[in-house]
C-alpha cells in the first residue's frame, strides 16, 4: 500500500465530492439561492397595518376634520384686537348701566314702568362679570391657539400616518415575495426607507413636539365654556341685552329728556351708537360658539383616546411619528446587520480551521 508523501494532500479531506461541485454550480446558473428570512418583511408589514388602522379605530378622519373646521372658526375671535373690542363693548354697557342707576338717585328716572331697563340694571353686573372671564380664557389661550394652528392642518393628520403605513405594507409585501427567491429588493428597502424618514422628520418639521401638547391646556379651559348649556345662556345675556337697549332708546331716554332736556344721558347714547357693531360682534360670538360644541367634543375625545394610556394624544404627538419611524428603521438595519455578522462568523471559523 502506497503511503503518502510528505506535503501530499489527502483526497477527500481537503477537497469536496464532485456531485457536490456540480450542484452547486448549476444552482448558480440557475439563479436558486437560499432563501432570505421573512421576518422582517413581516414586522414591517405588520407595522404598516398598526399605521393604517390606529387613525381609522380611533376616529381620526372624522375627528380631526371637526378639529380643523374648530380652529377656522375660532381664527377670527382668538385675536388680541377682537378681545379688546369686545371688553370695550361690556364697558360701553356697564357705563350705560351706571347711567340709568345715577339718573334714579339723582331723582330723574322717568315715572313709569320699565321692566327690560330694570333686568338689564339688575342682572347686567353678573352678566359682565361671567363674559369677562369667558374673554379672560379665550385671551389667555391666544398662544396655545397660534401654537395649534401653526400645526399642519388637522384633517390631513391622519394621512400621514396612512401613507407611511401603505409604504410599510407594499414594502413588507415585495420584501416577502423577493426574499422567498432568496433575494434582496432594493425598491422594497427603498420604499421602506422612504417611510422611515417620513416618520422621523414630520414630528420635527411639523412642529408636533413643541406644539401639539399646548393643546390639552386649551381643551381643558374651553371645557367649560364649550358646551350647549353655556351657549343657551350667553344667548340669554344677548337676549336680556337687547331688550334693554331697545327699551332705552324707544322709550327711557325720551321719557327723560321730556321731564328734563338737560339730565345727562351720555352713556346711554354711546350704548346706542354703539349697539348695531356690538350686537354684530356678540351674535357672531354666539354662532361660532354654537356651531363649534360638537367639533370641541370630538377633539377632546380624540385627546382623550389615549388615557387608558395614562397621557393625553396631543401631549406625546410627536411620538406616535417617532417610535414607529424608529421601529422601522430597526428592522431594516438588523436584517443587513445580521447578515454581515453571519459572514463575519464564518470567515472567522474559516481562519481558525
Amino acid at each position: 500500500m502506497t503511503e503518502p508523501r510528505p506535503g501530499m494532500a489527502t483526497v477527500g479531506a481537503a477537497f469536496p465530492a464532485y456531485g457536490d461541485v456540480v450542484s452547486s454550480h448549476a444552482a448558480e446558473v440557475a439563479g436558486i439561492r437560499a432563501p432570505r428570512s421573512r421576518i422582517p418583511h413581516l414586522l414591517l408589514a405588520a407595522l404598516g397595518v398598526a399605521l393604517i388602522l390606529a387613525p381609522l379605530l380611533l376616529g381620526m378622519f372624522t375627528r380631526a376634520a371637526q378639529g380643523q373646521e374648530m380652529i377656522v372658526s375660532f381664527a377670527p375671535y382668538i385675536q388680541t384686537e377682537r378681545i379688546a373690542e369686545f371688553r370695550a363693548d361690556l364697558a360701553t354697557v356697564d357705563a350705560a348701566r351706571e347711567n340709568v342707576a345715577a339718573l334714579e338717585l339723582s331723582g330723574h328716572a322717568p315715572v313709569g314702568d320699565y321692566p327690560y331697563v330694570a333686568a338689564l340694571v339688575r342682572e347686567y353686573p353678573s352678566i359682565d362679570a361671567d363674559m369677562s372671564a369667558m374673554l379672560d380664557t379665550v385671551e389667555s389661550n391666544a398662544v396655545r391657539y397660534q401654537q395649534l394652528s401653526s400645526l399642519p392642518p388637522f384633517a390631513l393628520l391622519p394621512w400621514l400616518f396612512v401613507l407611511p403605513g401603505l409604504a410599510f405594507v407594499l414594502a413588507g409585501a415585495l420584501g416577502w415575495r423577493a426574499a422567498r427567491r432568496g433575494r434582496r429588493s432594493m425598491f422594497a428597502t427603498g420604499v421602506a426607507g422612504l417611510a422611515v424618514v417620513w416618520l422621523l422628520v414630520v414630528p420635527f418639521a411639523g412642529g408636533f413636539f413643541t406644539n401639539a401638547p399646548s393643546g390639552t391646556p386649551l381643551l381643558q379651559d374651553f371645557s367649560a365654556i364649550m358646551t350647549h348649556d353655556r351657549v343657551r345662556q350667553v344667548q340669554g345675556y344677548f337676549v336680556t341685552l337687547a331688550g334693554g337697549q331697545g327699551e332705552l332708546n324707544s322709550r327711557y331716554t325720551k321719557a327723560v329728556l321730556a321731564a328734563d332736556p338737560g339730565a345727562d344721558v351720555g352713556a346711554i347714547a354711546a350704548l346706542e351708537a354703539r349697539w348695531q357693531p356690538m350686537t354684530s360682534q356678540f351674535a357672531g360670538l354666539i354662532g361660532v360658539l354654537n356651531d363649534n360644541v360638537d367639533n370641541y367634543t370630538a377633539v377632546s375625545e380624540l385627546n382623550d383616546s389615549t388615557a387608558p394610556l395614562g397621557f393625553s394624544a396631543f401631549d406625546r404627538f410627536g411620538w406616535f411619528f417617532l417610535l414607529p419611524g424608529l421601529a422601522g428603521l430597526g428592522v431594516l438595519v438588523a436584517e443587513p446587520a445580521r447578515v454581515l455578522l453571519d459572514r463575519r462568523r464564518a470567515t472567522v471559523q474559516g481562519e481558525n480551521r
